[in-house]
């Protein structure tokens, strides 16, 4: 059985607050990040980015938003690899998110889901990147570092997934019709079915039980849901799925029903637990199934 990548479980419990950490060369799992390199294409790039592990170089003309132009970033590792974005860097800002009875929760809740799901991973041996938009720059600029970044990822490395979890505001608009439990993938490139089916059969019992829809998987599209549309992108999802469609934006539901069925936003790292627990096995699951990856434990430390 491999030794566990974990922090201790006391040093977990403070994972929202070092996520946060702009170009930590230490993963969440506490341990140092293996070396990163950014493969030499033989040519130049526009844009360098970052800082150490989350460093990247890429170009970004604005002529075609789903093509991410990057080169890739390789990680020395024999190790399941998994991004946790951290989308948000306080309310108000260029992508403020839900909101419940006036209050911006997107941070919060990002920070919360965030932490658990790396937390499990830790557990499970993956090694786990947080990049954040703090470290890029909350504005256009510093999106396209940011996506770019998790594209170069999906670009250099083999078995590797990303999966930012989020809570869904409650009103519908064009993009998202019908707001709720739902994982959002990939509109203009081939999608992995095996891997979105993996995943919706491990988080079926949490919906069940708390008696929520899930939409399941479905294109997310930035302006048409008819999947292949050029129209059907989602940049974060897209730029890295061109590489490899292990990448996902999933909903846990409405912010208003966490809210309704936890108590509160925070209560929700509770409440939500199940899923955090049948996600991080899925990945597990997933990531096993390639022979040349070392796999860590199977099962997880439940205590807090």
């Amino acid at each position: 059985m491999k030794k566990s990548h974990c922090l201790p479980v006391l040093l977990c419990s403070l994972l929202p607050s070092l996520s946060a950490m702009a170009f930590s060369d230490h993963s969440a799992c506490g341990d140092p990040l293996p070396p990163t390199r950014i493969v030499d294409e033989q040519r130049s790039f526009t844009y360098t980015k970052g800082k150490g592990p989350y460093r990247v170089q890429f170009n970004y003309t604005g002529d075609n938003w789903t093509h991410a132009d990057v080169a890739a970033i390789r990680v020395e590792t024999d190790r399941p690899i998994a991004v946790l974005p951290m989308q948000y860097t306080r309310p108000g800002g260029m992508m403020p998110g839900a909101q419940v009875d006036g209050q911006l929760i997107g941070q919060q809740w990002n920070l919360i889901t965030q932490a658990e799901l790396a937390r499990r991973l830790c557990q499970l041996g993956f090694v786990v990147f947080t990049p954040s938009i703090s470290a890029y720059g909350e504005n256009l600029d510093g999106y396209q570092a940011f996506e770019h970044f998790i594209a170069g990822l999906h670009k250099g490395n083999r078995n590797i997934q990303t999966v930012l979890l989020t809570a869904d505001a409650h009103n519908p608009n064009l993009q998202n019709p019908l707001p709720g439990a739902q994982m959002l993938v990939t509109g203009t490139n081939p999608r992995n079915k095996a891997w979105e089916a993996l995943i919706q059969r491990r988080i079926a019992p949490f919906y069940e039980q708390i008696q929520l829809g899930n939409r399941g998987a479905r294109v997310r599209g930035g302006h048409s849901d008819e999947e292949g549309s050029s129209a059907a992108w989602h940049p974060l999802i897209e730029r890295a799925a061109e590489f490899g469609p292990t990448v996902t934006i999933m909903e846990v539901s409405r912010a208003i029903d966490i809210v309704e069925k936890a108590g509160s936003i925070d209560a929700g790292r509770q409440w939500a637990g199940p899923l955090f627990d049948a996600l991080a096995l899925a990945m597990q699951e997933y990531a096993c199934q390639d022979d040349s990856v070392k796999c860590g434990r199977t099962g997880l430390n439940k205590s807090r």
